[in-house]
């Protein structure tokens, strides 16, 4: 038996409207892993880009991990200016963990002596082997000023050390047999040495101290005064030490680079390097009893005798194997009296996995000074390749679920990175469905006052905003979030603060700027269904399996749900009795359910009864039934009775 019926669902009156965020893509975690930050984002310094850099997968723990960074270059693909910050640069580990060993080198770049303020070259010690992908954190001075970095150097080009320092940072002893002798990091220098011994020539000589690469080197042995006057070979006259764990896997090499000047002869003056295990075994890699001068010099002449016209030897400045008339002995093509940096490169495989000390030194014997320059001294090394450039992100986290009408909300967003942008760094627009805006220039605060949680955190949020009680259901609703920094946009000023994505376009929408971020909403209203039963009570004939028989009574329960997410208001339900059937009266009974129906209600519309809550009335043939108010996800039920004509 069909009945029919009307429902009429109100909006529930309320000052704000409610929406939902159904979807949400964060800024930042389009390029996972997550952000570093060493304190917590608000406190301390927070770090605003990176670039990501690969190993190769040969690379092993306790490599020497090495790649040229062009910030600037990088500033470039996300389209802001500033001024780099040198101390802000950092190596975090794939685990988001600072690596222990690091360093940033200005003054090199691409394996020579750079003076460009916004490139040089980054080492880290590997802690993660294979083909991981470390970041290189990174910023500008307005967005405020980084402290150097406190990790561990490898200072193996002496770069971390001010000139005149004994025993440079990362090393691990330096000594001398006595004061006289040089055992120092120096800069790039030109100075007049004269020596003693009565030289052939170039007594005095104007000499370069500069270092292979960079700005420091070190230096041992007889510079700055003659050799003490001992009448006897005084070995381990300087000695430089430092220690190095070699890869269990793919050692590789260790290289060393030395210059050799003065004017005594390589069984007097001479520099020795060597690899020593801890068990005590040495292994020379340069040094007399290789009997590899003319490959490696290492002494400013070769052999034992005195320099002559015909002979090769002490007594000329830098001479190597040649006469007094610059002729080659021995095979070697270097130029008469040049000052050139030689190169040993040495195979670490049989000291694979263990720990190993690297000892440089000079012996000297009194006349004729002589003295040596380390420089650029590397270990296992894998080269890292670069890629693009990223900056902090912000995430959308409120509002969620599916919202409606009449309610309250806020904005929320959780950065990466302190905004540092002026006034007020975080705004939000809404936008119709339509695409066109809604709201626009929403300030989102960091204040703990506006539903953001704790003060100056990671946390921005909004006082609640305004959307039409009339709004009807819909989706494809938009909020956008721009947390800006202080970095100016080379994209025009309108997009200062916004860190642009390498080769994307440029209008202010999420998938071309790391630090915009946006959520799709829906705004949803009261959503009011019924369904209605029918149970025969007695046909006046049979005890039981009642018939619909002419006098039978039968009875109906209508029950009322609002399905949606919003208070429904002033709900309103008639339901028609055909002529086949007729009200039985004082029958209306309400309540939660059909079965806990027992609330009485009269027949007709007045009363207190008419808001208890629910009010059941009849007119004639049509049963009226009302409620003020249905809240989300609630429902009600009313009974009556008839009987069959």
């Amino acid at each position: 038996m069909r009945r029919s019926f009307a429902i009429l669902a109100g909006l529930f009156a309320a000052v704000l409207a409610l929406i939902a965020l159904v979807t949400r893509a964060d800024a930042a975690l389009r390029s996972s892993p997550g952000w570093w930050d060493p304190d917590g984002v608000g406190t301390g310094s927070d770090w605003h880009y990176r670039v990501p850099v690969t190993l190769p997968a040969g690379s092993s723990v306790n490599s020497t991990a090495k790649v040229d960074v062009d910030f600037a270059a990088l500033m470039t693909q996300m389209g802001i200016s500033g001024t780099f910050d040198a101390n802000s640069v950092r190596v975090v580990r794939p685990g988001g963990t600072l690596a222990a060993t690091q360093e940033y080198n200005d003054s090199i770049y691409a394996g020579a002596t750079d003076t460009t303020a916004t490139r040089g070259e980054v080492r880290w010690l590997v802690e993660d082997g294979g083909a991981q992908t470390y970041y290189v954190y990174f910023d500008i001075t307005q967005n405020g000023t980084k402290a150097a970095s406190t990790q561990t150097r490898i200072n193996g080009n002496f770069e971390h050390s001010a000139a005149g320092t004994q025993l440079p940072t990362g090393w691990t002893s330096a000594t001398r047999s006595n004061a006289l002798y040089d055992l120092q990091v120096r800069p790039a220098e030109t100075l007049s040495i004269t020596s003693d011994g009565s030289p052939i020539n170039d007594n005095p000589r104007n000499v370069t101290g500069n270092p292979r690469t960079g700005n420091l080197s070190y230096l041992l042995g007889a510079r700055t005064n003659n050799e003490p006057t001992t009448g006897a070979y005084q070995v381990d006259a300087a000695v430089l030490t430092r220690q190095i764990s070699v890869p269990a896997v793919n050692p590789g090499n260790l290289t060393v680079n030395w210059r050799t000047q003065g004017w005594d002869a390589e069984s007097f003056d001479n520099l020795v390097i060597s690899v020593v295990t801890s068990g005590g075994a040495v292994t020379e890699i340069v040094g007399n009893s290789l009997a590899s001068y003319t490959t490696y010099p290492n002494s400013p002449n070769i052999g034992a005798n005195a320099v002559g016209l015909l002979a090769a030897g002490y007594g000329h400045y830098n001479g190597f194997d040649m006469t007094s008339a610059g002729v080659h002995t021995a095979g070697m093509t270097v130029a008469y009296r040049a000052e050139a940096w030689w190169t040993r490169s040495y195979s670490l495989a049989a000291f694979a996995g263990q720990t190993v000390t690297l000892r440089i030194s000079t012996n000297q014997t009194e006349l004729f000074r002589s003295w040596f320059h380390i420089d650029d001294v590397e270990w296992s090394v894998v080269t890292g390749t670069v890629g693009a450039a990223q900056g902090f992100g912000v995430a959308v986290t409120s509002p969620l679920g599916n919202l409606a009408p009449g309610q309250s909300v806020r904005v929320l967003a959780t950065v990466d990175a302190r905004p540092t942008g002026a006034g007020n760094p975080v705004l939000a627009d809404i936008f119709n469905p339509d695409g066109s805006p809604y709201l626009t220039g929403v300030v989102l605060y960091n204040d703990g006052a506006h539903g953001d949680g704790a003060a100056n955190d990671a946390v921005w949020g909004s006082f609640q905003q305004i959307i039409p009680l009339n709004t009807p259901s819909s989706t494809g609703w938009l909020v956008r979030v721009y947390a800006r920094d202080a970095s100016t946009s080379t994209f025009g000023s309108g997009n200062n603060g916004l860190v642009h994505r390498n080769g994307l376009g440029t209008p202010q929408i999420m998938a071309n700027w790391w630090n915009i971020d946006e959520g799709s909403f829906a705004v949803q209203g009261a959503s009011i269904g019924v369904s209605k039963t029918m149970t025969l009570v007695s046909d006046g004939v049979n005890g039981s399996g009642f018939k619909a028989i002419p006098g039978a009574r039968v009875r109906y329960c209508l029950t009322i749900t609002n399905a949606g997410p919003a208070t429904a208001g002033t709900v309103l339900a008639t339901d028609p009795l055909p002529p086949t059937l007729t009200y039985v009266p004082g029958s209306m009974l309400s309540g939660t359910t059909c079965a806990a129906a027992s609330t009485v209600e009269d027949d007709n519309a007045t009363d207190a009864d008419e808001s208890d809550p629910t009010g059941a009335s009849i007119s004639g043939t049509t049963i009226t039934i009302a409620r003020p108010t249905l809240s989300a996800s609630a429902s009600f039920a009313v009974t009556y009775d008839a009987t069959v004509n």
